[in-house]
């Protein structure tokens, strides 16, 4: 259920804060903070889309470019990145990128506009981060009485963000105390250990069949649609 969450409020708040052509400098943080309220109905206007496959790439392209996949990967991998060779490495890399795109589009995506609210706080630089803090209210589902989900929603969120080649990223989405990089690696490392008794080539063929029937599931819904 935790990661649920943030899946879908990682989907929603990105495009909040980023798109492709994102350029700000950590020294202007008003401008950003003004910068980021004007782009969250970019991102409002993608969740409303019916059409899914455009959906889809659109929030791809956002995931891909705006995140730090490649440090969230090594970072997942944790303690595992070491007992990993080059082409373990090589193979498990663009294979979680895979699975974070198949796993956020098993979620539901449909947020109406007016359904979601968002709020701004501070924005706090240090030496080499800046966190971006945010308060986000999704309102209840009123009109399926028999939905789990008919209470207000209300989430205090940090960003941490870097900035590399002149190019903001995410680095780390916290959601109270909890960090989506923490969430991440303690699936990744349930599936390595218990599933997969410490056996990196063991996991990696569980991973490359679980990502794949994700994928091959969120196909199935682009055909039903």
């Amino acid at each position: 259920m935790r990661l649920k969450y943030f899946l879908q409020l990682l989907t929603v708040l990105l495009g909040i804060f980023f798109s492709t052509s994102a350029h700000c400098s950590f020294s202007q943080v008003e401008e950003a903070r003004v910068w980021a309220k004007n782009k969250g109905e970019q991102i409002l206007k993608i969740l409303a889309d019916k059409d899914l496959e455009r959906k889809y790439t659109q929030l791809d392209k956002i995931l891909f470019e705006d995140i730090d996949l490649d440090h969230a990967a090594r970072f997942v991998a944790g303690r595992y990145w070491k007992k990993m060779d080059e082409q373990q490495r090589l193979v498990y890399v663009p294979l979680f990128k895979r699975y974070t795109a198949a796993l956020y589009k098993s979620f539901p995506l449909d947020i109406p506009k007016d359904s979601l609210g968002y709020e701004i706080g501070k924005v706090q630089t240090n030496k080499d981060f800046i966190d971006v803090f945010c308060t986000i209210n999704i309102k209840a589902d009123n009109q399926n009485k028999n939905s789990a989900d008919q209470q207000n929603v209300k989430m205090n969120v940090i960003f941490t963000l870097e900035k590399e080649n002149d190019k903001i990223m995410v680095r780390d989405l916290k959601i109270g105390e909890s960090s989506l990089l923490i969430t991440y690696r303690e699936r990744i490392y349930k599936m390595i250990h218990q599933d997969n008794d410490d056996e990196i080539e063991w996991f990696l063929e569980d991973f490359e069949n679980i990502t794949a029937d994700k994928e091959e599931e969120n196909l199935q819904k682009l055909d039903n649609q």
